[in-house]
């Protein structure tokens, strides 16, 4: 009986870790044979410890946003809109609802890779800029962590830390840094994007921070006064 329950766990485990390999198989089938030994070792042992769906889904994600992103930064970039009043502007025939200035952009940077990563700088690009004013419709405000202005209408656009802490940041593999950035422009609808500079192991590069391949869209909250 014992040996039957040790057969039947070996069984599961295997089990665990095939699945894992197959999982993979029909995902990417042309880049599986380097890293799908690490994957079915790491799946298996995630079973044994109950955690094997977060690990893995974990894992899964992190590898597909690399290839989806045609790059092999070492860093991962997430963000959401947070604390936003809105502007509603006319738009091309319809009306839209845009973060007015004054909201906050949460950028999360989490290390992707086994070297560590020196995060050293964080630009802002702007994509287009029109002048349009609307009616403006407050929201609750959250207070936000660690903090920086992202300055619209500086001549280049530009983020500015607005504490005693800025570039560079250092991240390991799975750590995370959490940036709060305050978008500011006083005139105009402004499309823009951010560019994270990093460094790792020797390499430079930079990864394009938007909104899921959109860039972020800013209004001003009151109309350029007529010249």
């Amino acid at each position: 009986m014992a040996r039957r329950g040790v057969r039947g766990r070996a069984w599961l485990v295997g089990g665990a870790g095939a699945g894992a390999v197959g999982a993979v198989l029909l995902w990417a089938p042309g880049g599986v044979l380097s890293w799908s030994g690490g994957v079915a070792a790491a799946a298996a042992a995630a079973y044994l410890s109950q955690d094997l769906p977060r690990q893995f889904s974990d894992r899964l994600a992190r590898r597909r946003a690399q290839q989806d992103s045609g790059t092999a930064a070492p860093v991962l970039v997430s963000t959401r809109i947070r604390n936003q009043d809105y502007v509603a502007l006319g738009d091309g025939g319809r009306v839209v609802e845009v973060p007015a200035s004054g909201h906050t952009v949460r950028l999360v940077a989490t290390g992707a890779g086994p070297l560590p990563v020196v995060l050293t700088d964080l630009r802002v690009e702007v994509i287009a800029r029109a002048d349009r004013s609307g009616d403006l419709s407050r929201h609750a405000a959250e207070v936000p962590l660690r903090r920086f202005e992202v300055l619209l209408d500086a001549d280049p656009p530009r983020v500015r830390p607005l504490a005693t802490s800025d570039f560079p940041y250092r991240v390991n593999q799975d750590e995370t840094e959490v940036l709060d950035l305050e978008v500011r422009t006083e005139a105009g609808d402004i499309h823009w994007v951010l560019w994270l500079d990093w460094s790792c192991g020797g390499r430079t590069g930079s990864v394009r921070v938007d909104l899921d391949g959109r860039p972020f869209r800013t209004a001003a909250r009151h109309a350029r006064p007529a010249v």
